[in-house]
């Protein structure tokens, strides 16, 4: 199982070439920690690789330089170099930093990510026959490049340039339903965003703030064709007396879109005792998409009343959604003990869309097998939204009396929508398009007491709403939290908290309710600094409910979801010249509608042959079942060696 692709030895020529002109400064501070890594999967190693994805290999877990030149005699006076997770890791970071005085700043980032998914009782048919994995499936690489250039940095105006840059690359599987049956198709997609920014930084003894203006491009491609030896589709039985297959299907799908943005930004004080914050984004999105599809074999049209032995069809579509966000947040100190925040936020999306779909049935027949002829059809379609939204919010904070502190807080969010029939099919009963308007109000208190080294607060949070939009809008939310955070000594710290959150819509044909129950507690012993353990439990009970129509016959019924998740933790530290020891252990079982169980054991044991060299040796386990989908089960090993070097 070797699934990287950015090679560590790429990663590690890199980093000689920087470090290489610095290794021999005295201000020059180097630590470095690689290895080899060994993965034994027994069970589903799609669903490992689903959740864990480590990998046989060379693996860099740590890696950092720092030189500092306080003459700034060289081109830099401050250099820091940062990277892990490259190799058999299926996430690595790479961060650049330089900069010298007051000329000039620069970072640089590079993030890899794989992400890979085969869940085997996902869109899988075939599931209880044993087959999987299922027949959606995906292995997505993520490439990001993060640089930013500040000029005359911590000057009252420092200009900026940046640029950022992200592609997804992702060959996968998944279905299509085509001529009354559901076929595997294979693709490939990649996108790529770019996103060019330029603009200033300010600062002076009362404000600071920004102004940039970018610039994003996107393009997006995805090539899929029928998978080998799928062409007999899901469905085995035959349509009307005919075996519906495919021969062959191409299909290819292009995406450009531009997006310019401006953000501003701004904080600062308009006195002693008033400080002001306020911030403005607006972004025009731009795009344009084109599709072609060309089928062949021997297919159903319920729509047509045909049978057809070929498909040559066309899309295009156009998308426009401008937006924009504004928001400003006053804080006034009424006094030593008193403190008022006011804030104000509006912001508007827009989305418009267009396609022309041109549809070419090749060679068709009535269902009485007469009439051959192909067919063509054209649609256009125009559809979209259109969203406006202000919150205008108040807190009071009271400090001072006694060992209590005491706040409230209200908001009133006010919603317009305006909603067409193609984007708006999950709104309440009675209209699927037309203008909306909901609004909801908020008003929250609280209170805490601060006793010896303990800290204990309640607060209550209440939301109502006026109007239902979608069927899972709520029009009451209650919230209750409690927490505790004591220390009982320097070395013994326990953190508590409790919430319940309700919500509901018993409006006629929605029938909403949702109830959540979350109860944690964190206890940290630390008798010594070199000795430490955690224990940490968390539960978090869901319940919801609400009424849906069924397809076949339009009746309601009521479809609820269950969830109830248990987190036990545990950590072992120890530091004991020349070792250090680490032991943890976790388990997170999830019982109701989806149950399963996840268990992490980890063992670390290092060791420090002297000053600068030292060795490290890993030991991590995990275990995964499911109470209904045996298939999914895996248990992993996982052995690591590495060697620490420090200058």
């Amino acid at each position: 199982m070797n699934t990287r692709h950015v090679s560590l030895t790429t990663v590690a020529l890199a980093l000689a070439v920087l470090v290489s002109p610095l290794a021999e400064a005295q201000s020059t501070l180097i630590d470095l920690e690689v290895g080899y890594q060994w993965v034994s999967v027994d069970g589903n190693e799609d669903m490992y690789r689903t959740l864990i994805n480590q990998d046989d290999g060379v693996v860099l877990r740590d890696f950092s330089l720092n030189f500092t030149d306080p003459d700034g005699a060289s081109v830099a006076d401050s250099i820091r170099i940062d990277a892990a997770g490259f190799g058999a890791n299926p996430a690595g970071s790479l961060r650049f930093n330089m900069g010298k005085g007051t000329s000039y700043r620069l970072r640089l980032s590079y993030y890899q990510f794989e992400n890979f998914s085969a869940l085997p009782a996902f869109a899988n048919p075939l599931l209880d026959d044993g087959v999987i994995p299922g027949q959606h499936l995906w292995n997505r690489d993520r490439h990001v490049i993060d640089a930013e250039l500040q000029l005359l940095p911590d000057r009252t105006v420092t200009p900026v340039l940046g640029y950022r840059w992200n592609r997804y690359s992702c060959p996968r599987q998944t279905t299509y339903f085509v001529g009354q049956d559901e076929f595997r198709l294979d693709s490939d997609l990649e996108e790529t965003e770019q996103e060019i920014y330029g603009g200033i930084l300010f600062a002076t003894t009362r404000w600071s703030g920004s102004l940039l203006q970018g610039w994003r491009s996107f393009e997006g491609t995805e090539q899929a064709g029928l998978t080998p030896g799928a062409g007999a589709g899901n469905n085995l039985q035959p349509v009307l007396g005919t075996d519906v297959t495919l021969t062959d299907l191409a299909r290819s799908v292009e995406t450009e879109a531009d997006t310019p943005v401006t953000t501003a930004s701004v904080r600062g004080r308009l006195g002693e005792a008033v400080r002001l914050t306020a911030s403005y984004v607006q972004a025009d999105y731009d795009s344009d998409t084109s599709a072609s599809e060309l089928l062949s074999g021997s297919l159903v049209s319920f729509r047509l009343s045909r049978f057809f032995s070929g498909l040559d069809q066309s899309i295009a579509s156009r998308t426009e959604s401008p937006s924009w966000r504004g928001e400003a947040r006053v804080e006034i100190d009424l006094s030593q003990e008193v403190r008022l925040d006011v804030g104000y936020e509006a912001r508007e999306r827009e989305l418009e869309g267009w396609a022309l779909i041109s549809s070419l049935y090749l060679d068709t027949l009535n269902f009485s097998g007469a009439d051959p002829r192909d067919i063509s059809t054209l649609i256009e379609t125009t559809n979209g939204y259109e969203r406006e939204d202000e919150i205008a919010s108040a807190r009071l904070n009271l400090r001072g009396v006694g060992p209590f502190v005491f706040w409230a807080e209200g908001a009133l969010r006010s919603s317009d929508l305006d909603l067409s029939e193609d984007v708006a099919q999950i709104v309440t009963p009675g209209s699927q398009e037309g203008e909306f308007n909901r609004e909801v109000d908020m008003i929250g208190v609280g209170a805490a007491v601060l006793a010896g080294g303990a800290r204990l607060s309640f607060d209550l949070l209440t939301e109502n709403a006026d109007e239902i939009v979608v069927r899972t809008d709520y029009s009451d939310r209650l919230r209750m939290r409690g927490r505790v955070d004591w220390a009982l000594s320097k070395w013994l710290r326990l953190l508590a908290t409790g919430e319940r959150i309700t919500s509901e819509n018993g409006s006629a044909g929605v029938g909403y309710n949702a109830d959540t129950d979350h109860v944690a507690v964190d206890l940290e012993i630390t008798p010594t600094d070199n000795l430490g353990l955690r224990l940490a439990y968390d539960n978090y009970d869901t319940d919801s409910s609400v009424l849906i129509r069924m397809p076949q016959d339009f009746s309601t019924e009521a479809s609820k979801h269950s969830e109830t998740g248990q987190l036990l933790e545990g950590a072992f530290r120890w530091r004991v010249a020349p070792f250090d020891l680490d032991l943890g252990y976790s388990e997170f079982e999830n019982t109701g509608s989806f149950g399963f169980d996840m268990r992490r054991s980890f063992a670390r044991l290092g060791i420090d042959f002297n000053d600068r060299v030292g060795g490290a040796l890993e030991f991590e386990n995990n275990e995964y079942t499911e109470d209904l989908q045996q298939l999914a089960d895996f248990d992993a090993d996982r052995f690591g060696v590495y060697i620490r070097w420090r200058r």
